[in-house]
């Protein structure tokens, strides 16, 4: 009977033991299968390590994922080979124009590259924008045809055309006097410049017919809006008929400028400044000094880095028969007015009898000499602002200023365009004066051309050409 209780008794315990072990199983197998959910829903994460934890060996790398982890930088090193490539093709490609552009016979680039030698070359202050990267060997080429040019005119002096030396003191030709009868064909006859038809327009509105009021009309058109040209095309943009006087917009395909024509050549003037030799004066003191009606910058000036006061004159300056400064040699020429028939005459020199001047300056070159252009092209001094200067058979003396260095505006123009500018309107003799940053025309009472120079107004010049004004 005892044995029959204790054997029922070690059932029931081995059925609960054998029941908790089929709930630890299926716990453990619910728990597994939680775990397996987890890693398929979140990156695995690598659990804290207990401070008792034994740490374990490095699991070597496989080699994919080696390469797995460096794909990341090649489009980096892409990227960087790409750029590479960029700058040496940019490289070769500025070398090359360099090497065309220092070295090629193409007449284009060569005919540019000589203008910006010349260019660079002629001024006081700016010629390392030639030096800094171009051969010297290059330069000095360029600046041999130069001397050539410059060579060819150290012999030419006017003579006009009525047989007389260069020193005598000839009367001029009188013009004959047609007979006419109209006061307006009078004019026109004088003012041969003007184109009669657009003019004649201006005066019938304006009701002008009588000599009186021909006499002294007074037309300020420097904004261009009233429509009155010249036979030549261009517009007229002052007509000053009683000081003489009548002002032109010129222009070509890099510059602009305004040429002034003086009917009465006795009214054309030298004057010094009034502070020599400490400083020059600016153009509108020389205006404002001498009581005149124009004035334009003549002379050069020691200008030593381009920071002269003007007041050390570069060549003669004669006022009435006296030199006021010491002849310069070289290419320097002289350009003076005749006292007894205000004939301008280019000299040597070395030749010059300064009594027998009104007044004279010296600079370089000389453009129309007796009737003949005496420059051609650039004549070895570039594209610059240009003071010109001349006088046609009739008397009639011509002022011309172009405005350069001023992108967009005006870059200048060389000495063959100025020449021809001065022969459309029939000068006979013509010279070039000190230009570049010193180029300026003044009228009445301001400036109306645009200097290059810094301060906008004009430099410091030794002597100015001034038109008197009639009282």
């Amino acid at each position: 009977m005892e044995d029959k209780n204790l054997e029922e008794r070690l059932d029931k315990v081995l059925w609960a033991v054998d029941r908790k072990s089929d709930k630890e199983k299926k716990a453990a197998a619910q728990a597994a299968e939680r775990a397996q959910a987890v890693e398929k829903t979140e990156p695995a994460v690598k659990p804290a390590r207990h401070k008792q934890d034994v740490p374990k060996a490095p699991t070597p790398k496989d080699p994919e994922d080696e390469i797995s982890d460096e794909q990341p930088d090649a489009p980096k090193k892409k990227k960087r080979k790409k750029r590479y490539i960029v700058l040496a093709v940019i490289a070769v490609f500025f070398v090359s124009a360099y090497l065309t552009f220092v070295y090629s016979d193409i007449p284009f680039i060569k005919y540019w590259r000589t203008i910006y030698i010349e260019t660079a070359m002629s001024t006081n202050s700016h010629q390392w924008l030639a030096t800094w990267f171009i051969p010297k060997s290059v330069i000095d080429e360029v600046m041999a045809e130069k001397e050539a040019a410059f060579a060819a005119q150290r012999g030419l002096e006017s003579r006009w055309d009525d047989g007389a030396a260069s020193g005598s003191a000839a009367t001029p030709v009188p013009t004959p006097t047609p007979v006419v009868v109209d006061p307006r064909d009078e004019f026109f006859e004088k003012y041969w410049e003007l184109d009669s038809k657009s003019f004649r327009k201006y005066l019938d509105k304006k009701s002008i017919d009588t000599k009186q009021e021909l006499d002294n009309l007074k037309i300020d058109n420097l904004d261009g809006s009233l429509n009155i040209k010249t036979k030549k095309k261009d517009k007229v943009l002052v007509c000053d008929i009683k000081n003489s006087l009548i002002i032109v917009g010129v222009e070509g395909s890099s510059y602009v400028g305004k040429l002034a024509i003086v009917k009465d050549p006795s009214l054309v003037c030298v004057g010094k400044a009034s502070h020599l030799p400490s400083r020059g004066d600016i153009i509108d003191e020389f205006g404002e000094n001498y009581n005149a009606v124009l004035a334009i910058n003549a002379s050069g000036f020691v200008d030593k880095g381009g920071h002269g006061s003007g007041g050390a004159i570069r060549g003669s300056l004669v006022i009435d028969g006296v030199d006021y400064s010491q002849p310069e040699g070289g290419d320097f020429k002289f350009f003076g007015m005749r006292k007894k028939n205000n004939r301008f005459y280019i000299e040597s020199p070395w030749k010059v009898n300064v009594k027998k001047y009104r007044w004279g300056v010296q600079f370089f070159p000389a453009l129309v000499v007796d009737g003949k252009c005496v420059v051609a092209g650039t004549y070895g001094l570039g594209i610059q602002p240009r003071t010109t200067v001349g006088q046609a058979k009739d008397g009639s003396f011509l002022m011309l200023i172009v405005d350069g260095r001023q992108i967009g505006y005006s870059l200048g123009c060389t000495m063959e365009e100025c020449a021809n500018q001065l022969i459309k309107y029939k000068v006979y003799q013509a010279a070039n004066l000190d230009g570049g940053s010193s180029s300026i025309m003044w009228y009445n009472g301001r400036q109306i051309t645009k200097s290059s120079s810094p301060s906008g107004i004009g430099r410091y010049l030794p002597d100015a050409l001034y038109v008197k004004k009639v009282r």
